[in-house]
């Protein structure tokens, strides 16, 4: 009985968190949000850090470095919500 309820919290820690992506809201201006899939296991502190990760990445390719603009995590609630966050930046420089 306990054996399906382990397998499937396994594969929630597992399943890690998807990025909506740089989205473009301006002129070197861009956003992105994600939410996690680690449920209580993981702070909105935890994947605002990861966004900010993507958005230097994603200035870098273009030999630019990221200006963080705002960000916001939320940490998760039991039975609520998972943990999630969003953050706005520019690329600058060149």
């Amino acid at each position: 009985m306990m054996r399906p309820f382990l397998i499937s919290l396994a594969a929630v820690l597992l399943a890690g968190c998807a990025s909506s992506g740089p989205v473009q809201t301006g002129k070197d201006t861009y956003m992105i949000a994600k939410t996690s899939g680690g449920g209580m296991f993981v702070s909105g502190a935890t994947v605002k850090a990861d966004l900010i990760q993507e958005g230097v990445a994603f200035c870098a390719k273009n030999g630019k470095t990221l200006e963080l603009i705002s960000g916001e995590g939320k940490n998760a609630i039991p039975f609520a919500r998972t943990s999630s966050a969003e953050i706005s930046f520019k690329c600058v420089g060149g």
